[in-house]
């Protein structure tokens, strides 16, 4: 089989698809559904979900995407199998840490609200009950990865890889051989996968110094700051539940294994060493 790959950026980072020769006709239906994505959820446009949210008043029903609110609901399934570890709601603490820019003339205090405070009302609707800036950078990629594919599979295709910086998902028959980075950034391990997704996490070199201790965009119970040196990678059949369930395992890898047990996914690490975990 001859395969063509494209890439376009998207999402914050570089997105490539691979297909069969046969389908490249294809591709723009692919980078049509995540650009859909990265329009709804993108955090930096003023013309996004995300800002019609952080501009809503307490208590007010806010038209949004289909494709935002089905991320809302998994980011609350998240928050509630983690005891509120995994919450969208991070985006303050990404803001004053400076992973984030300030899009709001509000102080940072006016925003009080947690995940808890997000209310599904249907379909398209949602309301926050209390002012919040919403972050989806945790599991938004990974969503964008499975509807391309889930766009691709309706296109009448076989075999596909969407790879979104590192949230990856494969379709196909033939297995599929993945490169794994440790956290230095260097390529040390892979491994086959089938019909599978595959996302990745680290902070080793992604840390800053503020007020003279470092700080991460990885953020655990107490909104304390995660350093590890270790990378954390998770096998799940869609790449959302991947890519969320990294951001668990960074602060808390048993919690983040039982919650793949519950999909027959499964975690790894990869030590500073080079040893796998």
């Amino acid at each position: 089989m001859e395969v063509v790959r494209r890439a376009q950026p998207w999402l914050g980072t570089l997105v490539e698809i691979s297909l069969s020769e046969r389908d490249e006709r294809a591709f723009h239906v692919a980078f049509g559904a995540i650009a859909e994505i990265h329009r709804c959820m993108s955090y930096h446009s003023d013309e996004s979900d995300l800002a019609l949210l952080r501009r809503s008043d307490p208590g007010s029903v806010v038209a949004v995407s289909r494709h935002t609110v089905a991320v809302l609901r998994l980011a609350e399934w998240f928050f509630q199998e983690t005891g509120g570890l995994f919450d969208v709601s991070i985006g303050r603490k990404l803001v004053a840490t400076g992973y984030l820019p300030r899009l709001d003339d509000r102080p940072l205090f006016h925003f009080t609200g947690n995940a808890s405070d997000i209310e599904i009302v249907d379909d398209t609707h949602v309301c926050c009950r209390r002012p919040m800036l919403i972050d989806l950078g945790g599991i938004a990629k990974g969503y964008a990865v499975d509807a391309a594919l889930n766009a691709l599979v309706e296109h009448g295709c076989a075999y596909a890889v969407v790879n979104a910086g590192g949230d990856l998902r494969h379709m196909g028959v033939a297995p599929e051989t993945i490169w794994l980075r440790g956290a230095d950034g260097i390529i040390s391990h892979q491994f086959q996968i089938v019909n599978a997704a595959v996302a990745t996490s680290s902070n080793l070199l992604f840390r800053r110094r503020q007020r003279g201790k470092q700080v991460s965009p990885h953020i655990g119970r107490n909104l304390t700051p995660l350093l590890t040196d270790a990378t954390v990678t998770a096998l799940a059949p869609e790449c959302a539940f991947a890519d969320a369930v990294t951001k668990v395992g960074i602060a808390d890898r048993a919690l983040a294994q039982k919650i793949l047990d519950s999909v027959g996914g499964s975690l790894f690490t990869i030590l500073n060493q080079g040893e796998v975990a």
